[in-house]
């Protein structure tokens, strides 16, 4: 049969890629958009985060954890600072333009020791531009304020990242740069004491990179449980059974414009939870708390290189919403008050969740454990009680604000729920699961069989996301990682 002429072959490849998404969206069990109507436009900005809703008087604030700025070396194309060792403006405004661009209400700097040791005061950490506001408990500045340009204000609190990340700094070690590089770079048993004298709530980053046993004997507060580096980087990927090098092709058709993806998807082919980090978070619940964080880890450092909307791949306004850490704060407007201190309670005690924002946002979820005692929050521990029953409310979906069930251009997504056990000795089950669609999911409820440390994972079928280009991409992804709620035996502590 004669081949049709070569000026067909754009239309066979649309046609082809229809045909394919189309069979991908089934396979996902993405059903059809509500109805008839065009794709709203692209939302480029997450919402306001009072969209996540409040509850029990806790109020959400979205917060960025793990982020480099002009203080780290490798920030900024490896070139933080010029010859002169000048920072560079150009990047320092960047981020902080996508930092008010996507409403992060909390950045939690966290730098390299080798420049960040270069500080000699808090104030020259935090970065203070025009405009910027000091932050004091008990007469020492510990924050700033940056107000944004359309209303609102992001808190900044300094830290760092070498095998420990202390963050939220109240002040810096004394000594020479050498002798708090070393300080910084501490990562011995009692390391993270050291930071806690000067106020830090310590973090572990990349526990991919260590074993569990290790991890634990560092005794962080809370543990990295989804950074995108783990999706990218060669030797993490083969580590999880992946191809080395699949992420640079998966990205490929991005830079290529082989793609009728969204620019701001880039990360959506390569995402796979980082599950090694995840069973080391559960080995060390087994025997104390310890909140997990998500982290989108971002440098403008490693994809220069622009997309087809004219933006870098890695810029910070496009990595900022991947990954979003929503604290549940006991204040009701503790940003605008500058409530430093409300903030920092509500991270030290796990009082969180990580959130996937590159799905969406999570509208209205709730993990909470309902007792005789009362309700405890995520983050606490209770003694085991007759009658303790676990709830958790399935969340809506906002895409920038976007409501999928009132947009007629745009498909609901599906929802996975799963509530996890982690026993006392180490084993973890499955207690409940349920799927649903979006929004109209009903309440789950699970009975306390026993001690343990309960947490829940929310998966998303990002259904909505199709009519963006994102068709042949649907599969089940993590979108919420709860923090637990542990349960213990009457006599023993947390």
């Amino acid at each position: 049969m004669r081949s049709p002429p070569a000026r067909f072959a754009p239309a066979r490849a649309a046609l082809a890629a229809t045909i394919l998404a189309a069979a991908a969206l089934a396979a996902a069990g993405c059903g059809p958009a509500s109805g008839g109507g065009d794709v709203p436009r692209w939302p480029d900005r997450l919402p306001p985060s009072e969209a996540f809703g409040a509850r029990r008087g806790l109020v959400p604030a979205r917060a960025s954890i793990h982020l480099h700025s002009v203080w780290s070396y490798d920030a900024c194309d490896k070139a933080p600072v010029d010859s002169l060792g000048r920072p560079d403006e150009t990047c320092l405004a960047r981020l902080r333009r996508a930092l008010c661009l996507q409403r992060i209400d909390v950045a939690f700097l966290t730098e390299h020791d080798n420049r960040l040791a270069e500080a000699d005061s808090l104030r020259e950490a935090l970065l203070f531009r025009e405009g910027d506001m000091g932050l004091e408990a008990g007469g020492r500045l510990v924050a700033k304020r940056q107000p944004c340009p359309d209303g609102g204000d992001v808190l900044w609190f300094a830290g760092a990242e070498n095998t420990l990340m202390p963050i939220a700094l109240d002040s810096l070690p004394r000594g020479t740069a050498e002798e708090r590089r070393r300080f910084y770079d501490a990562d011995t048993a009692g390391a993270a004491d050291l930071f806690r004298a000067l106020g830090a709530v310590v973090l572990l980053p990349h526990p991919e990179e260590l074993t569990a046993a290790r991890a634990a004997g560092l005794a962080p507060d809370g543990i990295e449980v989804y950074n995108p580096h783990a999706n990218f980087t060669p030797k993490h990927r083969a580590s999880q059974g992946m191809s080395r090098f699949g992420a640079i092709l998966d990205i490929l058709p991005f830079y290529g414009r082989r793609t009728r993806a969204h620019p701001d998807l880039l990360l959506l082919p390569i995402f796979h939870a980082n599950r090694k980090s995840v069973t080391t978070w559960d080995a060390i619940l087994a025997r104390r708390m310890t909140f997990g964080f998500g982290a989108i880890d971002a440098h403008e450092n490693a994809l220069p290189w622009d997309l087809g909307d004219g933006t870098r791949g890695d810029a910070y306004e496009r990595m900022l919403p991947w990954v979003t850490n929503v604290l549940l704060v006991d204040h009701p407007d503790a940003v605008a008050a500058g409530a430093a201190d409300r903030i920092e309670d509500a991270v030290r005690r796990g009082r969180l969740f990580v959130a996937i924002e590159a799905w969406g946002t999570p509208v209205g979820f709730d993990f909470r454990l309902e007792g005789p005692a009362g309700i405890a929050e995520m983050g606490e521990t209770v003694a085991l009680a007759p009658g303790q029953t676990l709830v958790v409310e399935p969340p809506g979906v906002s895409l920038g604000g976007l409501d999928p069930a009132r947009e007629p251009g745009l498909p609901e997504p599906s929802l996975r729920v799963r509530v996890y056990r982690i026993e006392p000795g180490g084993r973890r089950t499955m207690i409940e699961e349920a799927s649903g669609v979006a929004g109209s999911m009903p309440q789950v409820r699970a009975t306390v069989p026993g001690e343990g440390a309960y947490r829940v994972e929310v998966g998303i079928v990002p259904c909505h996301l199709a009519p963006y280009g994102a068709g042949g991409l649907m599969r089940e992804v993590v979108w919420i990682y709860a923090n637990p709620i542990r349960v213990v035996g009457p006599q023993v502590g947390r």
